[in-house]
């Protein structure tokens, strides 16, 4: 019996990660943006894993605090909007 609600919690803990991953944490639209680092300017694009619990903040002030890959330096970066 403690079998089958330990796998009903896991079960529901796992539906509801899902649905938290999916609204919040990996926003492909944050992470698919290229970021301007205001110590070097270089142009960088981020992976997935490096905007884990940004996402926010590029939402918010359109900019977060990465690492640049150039200068390794970590401050906010903000959004670079490419004229078209």
């Amino acid at each position: 019996m403690k079998f089958y609600i330990i796998a009903i919690i896991i079960g529901l803990a796992l539906a509801f990660l899902k649905i938290y991953i999916n609204t919040t944490l990996f926003r492909r639209d944050a992470y698919e943006r290229t970021f301007a680092c205001p110590n070097c300017g270089a142009r960088f694009n981020v992976k997935w894993y490096q905007m884990i619990y940004k996402s926010n903040s590029v939402y918010t002030y359109n900019a977060a605090r990465l690492k640049c890959p150039a200068c390794h330096i970590k401050d906010m970066c903000s959004i670079v909007y490419d004229e078209q």
